[in-house]
């Protein structure tokens, strides 16, 4: 039997090789500039929803504060109309102009 060296031209494969990273490097950087803006652009809508809504919220709640603060002042008028009787006769002397029979009222005005 006669054996027969044969020589593997190496440069080739590995000039191939360099070729086909290179492409794949350029694609993974061209989907890289695809894939970030539309990333930035899904997550951008979403989160200025967000802070319109805590804005709001934070509007409503200074509203509710305000409300409740109206509505305890007029449950004290309730509660002082329903058992202070000195309370009744002031707040229709002042409020409603009423006076007794016989009784000159003077206001002053600034």
């Amino acid at each position: 039997m006669k054996y027969q060296e044969i020589q593997i031209e190496h440069e080739r494969p590995q000039r191939v090789e360099r070729c086909l990273r290179g492409i794949v490097r350029v694609g993974k950087f061209c989907l890289l500039l695809l894939v970030v803006p539309v990333v930035v652009a899904v997550y951008r809508q979403p989160l200025a929803e967000q802070n319109a809504q805590r804005a709001k919220l934070q509007a409503m709640k200074i509203q509710r504060d305000g409300l409740m603060a109206q509505r305890d002042k007029l449950l004290r008028q309730v509660e002082w109309i329903k058992t202070d009787a000195s309370y009744l006769e002031i707040r229709a002397r002042d409020h409603e102009h009423m006076h007794k029979k016989g009784e000159y009222v003077i206001r002053f005005e600034e």
